[in-house]
């Protein structure tokens, strides 16, 4: 493995561990804190953030946006508008192992999207490491029990999630056009401003019916973590691996956020190390490693 890959691979893992964290937690506050007040301070905060950061190249980073405003704009509705707002909505109403087995699924149609749109051909190798990591999350999912998966069933809650891939499958594959002279961080702050005035509508209309985030030490916290983690740091960190490897690959570590997840449940909600963890996580590993480390497929003809 290149150096360059190892790099993209810890980078992509990292995304991977701190969305799923972001997962698991909005799933704990889902009674408090409402889904698009959630995502709309979540993307005011981290835009705050990274202004000082953005700042010595923000007419450069502006220029260029303003050249690609639909590609730029498309990016932000797809990531931190759409695909935000409808994980949390989907959170309200399903349970944690539908929406981390669901959220499982993502590869394939990062796979599929680029495939049409950017003619990536899914190799054998490729097909055979979804399949083998795919079934290491379904086993920590399932804890261990196969039999249990047959019980699932998809509720709103699910196809809100299931909806909310397919979003984020688009917004991998528009990370391929993004303009060269526009910086990783300047990307990400013109994709927070643009998301939170997105969804900025969707807010009021939560605050006119009475559900505002409040102002809590878990609704403070919860915003604190959502705005600096799993929007700042996961996304340069994602859009910098998608640069080095391009989305059909990087998508494949976003494949560790249900194994990630489990992890974090049994730390913050006292959930135990079983045996099923494991089992499930290295051979989660193991399949992502195995589909990203194949050579490139030979372009069509």
């Amino acid at each position: 493995m290149s150096r360059n890959f190892m790099i993209a691979a810890a980078l992509a893992a990292l995304a991977s561990l701190l969305w799923a964290g972001n997962w698991v937690l909005g799933r704990a506050i889902r009674a408090e804190v409402p889904p698009f007040g959630l995502t709309f301070w979540r993307w005011t905060l981290a835009a705050v953030i990274l202004l000082p950061f953005a700042w010595a190249r923000l007419r450069a980073d502006g220029a260029v946006v303003r050249a690609h405003l639909p590609l730029i704009a498309g990016m932000a509705a797809l990531s931190a508008a759409m695909f935000q707002s409808m994980t949390y909505i989907g959170l309200q109403s399903t349970e944690a192992v539908n929406a981390l087995l669901v959220s499982a699924t993502m590869p394939v149609f990062v796979v599929i999207i680029a495939w049409i749109v950017l003619r990536e051909r899914l190799t054998a190798r490729q097909a055979l490491g979804i399949a083998v990591s795919f079934g290491g999350v379904a086993y920590i999912i399932a804890r261990g029990e196969p039999g249990r998966l047959l019980e699932l069933q998809l509720n709103v809650g699910d196809a809100w999630i299931l909806a909310a891939l397919v979003v984020w499958g688009l917004y991998s594959v528009l990370l391929k056009f993004k303009p060269p002279a526009l910086s990783p961080v300047g990307l990400t702050f013109f994709i927070a401003v643009m998301g939170a005035g997105f969804i900025l509508p969707f807010h009021l209309w939560e605050v006119a019916q009475g559900r505002t985030v409040p102002l809590t030490p878990s609704g403070i916290a919860t915003v604190a973590y959502t705005g600096v983690f799993a929007s700042v740091v996961a996304l340069l960190a994602y859009n910098a691996a998608v640069a080095r490897i391009g989305p059909s690959r990087s998508v494949f570590f976003l494949h560790l956020m249900p194994v990630f997840g489990a992890g974090l449940a049994m730390v913050f909600l006292g959930e135990r190390l079983e045996t099923f963890h494991l089992i499930g996580f290295p051979v989660a590993l193991a399949g992502v490693l195995y589909a990203t480390t194949a050579p490139p497929a030979a372009p069509p003809g």
